[in-house]
């Protein structure tokens, strides 16, 4: 099996990634998001949408990013739409191949990320 990273391979587990932001908050707020959306629309024979936005900024100094995580939806009613709008942040440590994850990775892991430590 290769060590090799490609562009196609996955580095960071997504389950736990949702799990981590604002301390499985934003996990909890998004299966609600969902539920809630899919409900209205199957109850109003309407459309609903959810929208989850991710925005990374490399902390200086360091191997870890600021992930502003935006949670954003509109849910068909009788006569219209209700909306909700939240925006939260959560600090990462990007590890081997960029994986994102609370825990510190190891020292080994470190020396192969995806962007140069200079920067």
């Amino acid at each position: 099996m290769s060590n090799q990273h490609n562009s196609t391979s996955a580095a960071t587990d997504v389950g736990e990634f949702i799990t981590d932001l604002d301390g499985g908050v934003f996990d909890r707020k998004l299966s609600i998001a969902l539920s809630q959306v899919a409900a209205a629309a199957v109850d109003h024979n309407k459309t609903g949408e959810v929208v989850v936005k991710f925005t990374f900024q490399r902390i200086p100094g360091t191997m870890q990013v600021r992930c502003e995580h935006a949670l954003k939806f509109s849910k068909p009613t009788m006569d219209g739409k209700a909306m909700e709008e939240e925006s939260r942040a959560t600090v990462l440590h990007v590890g081997k191949f960029g994986a994102l994850s609370l825990a510190q990775p190891s020292l080994l892991d470190n020396k192969q990320t995806s962007f140069e430590e200079g920067k």
